[in-house]
């Protein structure tokens, strides 16, 4: 059974597994793109910046069995200030964007990651927002599938990268 709770001291250590296993697994991918984090106190590191938080800030974790398996942080964005001078939208519209979603790769398909994502859909709309919004690696087998088809999210923007070759 998964559970969606909010941040606790000590969910470093789990948090830490999904963080690596999401690393490795886009590495796998694509490892022109992604890389390894360093690991060492790297559960400290995610304890002290993601799992930490203002008032516009979402984050839980996914426990299974007493453990962290995953986490989803987020964050509220009020409409921008000059949003009548913009020529996107959805600028002007209160919406929250998720940041990071990472499961433990043992724990992929169970439902956790679903259970995140609507732990942030329920948040965002008690705030107000009209949309949520995140981005993720276009060529994931993976994330794509699940956002599309689980979640229902669509695509709305492309971002284009290109490698330049260093002097």
């Amino acid at each position: 059974m998964i559970e969606i709770r909010a941040r606790r001291p000590g969910d470093g250590t789990g948090i830490a597994v999904a963080w690596c296993d999401f690393a490795e697994f886009y590495r796998e991918i694509a490892p022109e793109s992604f890389q390894s984090p360093r690991r060492d106190g790297l559960d400290v590191w995610l304890e002290d910046k993601l799992l930490t938080k203002g008032e516009d800030g979402f984050v839980r974790v996914a426990e299974h069995d007493g453990e962290a398996i995953g986490f989803v942080d987020a964050a509220f964005l009020p409409p921008h200030t000059d949003a009548d001078r913009q020529l996107v939208r959805e600028v002007a519209l209160p919406r929250v964007f998720v940041n990071a979603l990472a499961v433990q790769r043992d724990h992929w398909r169970s439902g956790a990651g679903a259970a995140l994502m609507t732990s942030v859909e329920h948040w965002a709309s008690e705030r107000g927002a009209h949309m949520v919004m995140l981005d993720t690696y276009a060529d994931s087998p993976v994330s794509v599938p699940f956002y599309e088809r689980r979640m229902r999210y669509h695509r709305q923007a492309i971002v284009f990268a290109k490698h330049l070759d260093q002097p």
